[in-house]
């Protein structure tokens, strides 16, 4: 079975203004743009990281830490009631 590549939208990827955005793989970096959008997404990239990961495993990225500001861990923590 051919599976197409999920490819970040335009409005999702000016968020990855340090890297190549052909070079992202949604599946592989997961954790990467989650703690991206988190930390710097607007009201429309949350909408495509909601329908795009489930939410265990975006409470996962968050109860892990790393790499995401001590502001947003406490805001999804309180959104997500862990």
């Amino acid at each position: 079975m051919n599976k197409k590549k999920i490819r970040i939208p335009g409005h999702v990827s000016q968020l990855f203004w340090d890297i190549k955005k052909e070079s992202i793989d949604v599946k592989k970096h997961s954790a990467f743009i989650i703690k991206r959008i988190l930390d710097y997404g607007d009201e429309k990239s949350l909408l495509w990281l909601r329908r795009t990961y489930k939410d265990a495993l975006i409470k996962k990225v968050v109860k892990n830490k790393r790499g995401i500001t001590e502001k947003t861990i406490e805001f999804w923590r309180a959104y997500y009631e862990t």
